[in-house]
């Protein structure tokens, strides 16, 4: 198609050539130019139009040769971009003309610039934000080479460098608001100002003026942890001179309205009160030599409640013999001092356990209490429901009871595995304090069920000689209205005594026959000996003989019998379970003591 073109053109070319030189020759005629003339002429024309044609040809020649460098040169660049922004190369399709060429390298070279501006815009952006990112927590900034075009990849590594950075500035900002708030706090605690330059720029600068840095946070922490070990450190300095000044107003016996006027605005754990709670135990110490003897008595008193407490049998407490040592110094009292603070040591030690074994106690305790309340005969004269109570809580404790002793064996087990040595109770082993609990239990409800036994005995002995006692109090048989006239009631009265009589010299009649007729009113003796007060019996008169009658037997009852059940049952309750802590209490103290004298 372009030969058919080019063709077309010649022939438009030679037909306006044709044209032309007939114009050119008409014209010539007409002027009257001579042949040679216009042969000449001709070939000026032709002269002019070869020029013409090569100048064409040499100014196109030109524009192909600039088009070719163009060219040349946008795919250089295009080469050259591609590699700097680490992108597959462009490669312009073969069959297009120099000029499409060209525009599509111009319009690729372009568009790859923008591109090149656009990250290096992106990278001086990112570059800006992680260096105050840096410099305000002191890091070394992101590297990425000078001069150079970044990767997409590396502007996503430091993008996401600088959000990662962001992340760690505010979590540092918001722990150091934190811990700062925490300083200035115990700082206001413990009374302290700051001493050094870190802690005035903590505590004196502001929040955005502090330097983040890696350092920065660990002195930050580190000053925070001092702090806080400080004020634990004075809590327990404090908590210990309150319990040493209270330990000695309890021995000193100081009333309760010089201790709240003492305690009053007295709060917190600043020095000038250490320094106040320092004078005053001081002062009680003073007062404390100046009474000795009360000091130690009162602390023998101490060390039997912490001897109960730590479950100690008698050997354990006969090892502290100053405790009977009457001879009242300051040696005496320092040596009671350290046993109560060896004691105090010992239970701390193992609190958990002591702990677990009184609640055991507790609830063994509760089980005697409510079997003797089980086995008292007055329990049913209660109103309002107090039988059900009492028995659903003897089922819970009698429920709870076996957990209990069995979560205190599973303690002892393990604290024994771990430490490799006994856990002593009493001085002996939990199992062998536990069994001999349980036994001297039994054999306390065999005791006292024999002595109800010999009780109930004694008294039928005794209803047998003198009678029984009326169910019926005299009062009440006394208020009803007789139904038969005087004369007629001592009538029967007369030939029922002479009847009774009878049956009583009645030898062949069986004792139940005699209860039966006792139950009725007061009767004597059917036995032939006399009463112990026959000296002071008047004839005829029953008044006085029932009397006598009512007074021996109350009398027998009271040798007879001894303490009731409930009260044996009580006092078996209260020294069943330790011996050597109820019964030693009292045998230790020193005969000289208020204690022991009272």
């Amino acid at each position: 198609m372009a030969t058919n073109g080019r063709m077309s053109v010649v022939e438009d070319l030679v037909k306006y050539l044709d044209t032309s030189m007939n114009k050119l020759n008409r014209i010539w005629t007409e002027i009257g130019i001579v042949d040679y003339q216009r042969k000449e002429r001709a070939q000026t024309a032709m002269l002019h139009l070869q020029n013409l044609l090569e100048d064409m040809v040499q100014e196109e020649e030109a524009l192909k040769h600039q088009i070719t460098k163009r060219i040349e040169k946008y795919t250089q660049e295009v080469k050259s971009l591609c590699s700097e922004l680490e992108i597959p190369q462009f490669e312009p399709c073969g069959k297009l003309s120099m000029l499409q060429c060209e525009k599509d390298l111009r319009a690729k070279v372009d568009s790859l610039s923008g591109e090149k501006q656009e990250r290096l815009k992106t990278l001086k952006m990112l570059k800006d934000q992680d260096q105050l990112l840096c410099d305000a927590m002191c890091l070394t900034p992101y590297y990425i080479p000078t001069g150079s075009t970044p990767s997409n990849d590396q502007l996503k590594a430091l993008e996401q460098h600088v959000n990662s950075l962001k992340t760690e500035k505010e979590k540092r900002f918001a722990e150091f608001v934190s811990k700062k708030k925490q300083i200035v706090e115990l700082f206001h605690e413990i009374d302290r100002n700051p001493q050094s330059d870190f802690e005035c720029d903590v505590i004196c600068e502001e929040d955005t003026t502090f330097l983040l840095s890696t350092e920065n946070m660990k002195s930050l922490k580190v000053l925070l942890t001092e702090l806080e070990e400080q004020k634990e450190d004075m809590q327990k300095e404090v908590c210990a001179l309150w319990d040493r000044i209270t330990c000695l107003w309890d021995r000193l016996e100081i009333s309760e309205a010089e201790r709240s006027h003492f305690r009053k605005d007295k709060s917190g754990i600043k020095p000038a009160l250490l320094e106040t709670l320092k004078a005053e135990i001081s002062r009680c110490e003073k007062l404390k030599f100046d009474n000795i003897q009360r000091f130690v008595e009162g602390m023998r008193k101490e060390i039997v409640e912490w001897w109960d407490k730590c479950f100690y049998s008698r050997e354990q407490r006969e090892q502290f013999t100053s405790y009977y040592n009457e001879n009242y110094t300051e040696a005496l009292l320092d040596e009671h001092d350290r046993e109560v603070q060896k004691l105090k040591k010992y239970y701390d030690g193992h609190q958990h356990l002591f702990e677990s074994l009184e609640k055991w106690d507790s609830y063994f305790r509760q089980m005697i209490e409510m079997e003797r309340k089980a086995n008292d005969p007055n329990r049913f004269n209660n109103r309002g429901g107090k039988l059900l109570q009492e028995e659903k809580a003897r089922k819970k404790v009698l429920k709870d009871l076996p957990k209990i002793e069995e979560d205190l064996k599973e303690t002892v087990l393990k604290w024994e595995a771990e430490h490799g040595c006994p856990f002593l109770v009493e001085g002996v082993a939990l199992d062998d304090f536990i069994q001999r609990q349980w036994t001297a239990y039994e054999e306390q409800k065999v005791k006292e069920k024999e002595q109800r036994h010999k009780a109930k005995a004694r008294l039928m002995e005794e209803e047998m000689i003198y009678g029984s006692k009326p169910s019926t109090p005299a009062k009440k048989r006394f208020l009803t209205t007789p139904t038969k006239t005087p004369s007629k009631l001592r009538k029967l009265d007369d030939g029922s005594c002479s009847r009774i009589s009878v049956q009583l010299n009645d030898t062949t009649k069986t004792p139940m026959s005699c209860s039966k007729i006792q139950h009725s009113s007061v009767f004597a003796s059917p036995s032939m000996r006399a009463p112990m007060s026959a000296s002071k019996y008047t004839p005829g008169c029953k008044t006085t003989r029932r009397r006598s009658l009512r007074g021996n037997r109350k009398v027998l009852t009271e040798r007879n019998m001894g303490p009731p059940p409930s009260a044996l049952f009580s006092h078996t309750t209260r020294n069943l379970n330790l011996p050597t802590r109820a019964s030693c209490r009292s045998s230790m103290m020193p005969r000289g003591s208020p204690s022991h004298n009272a």
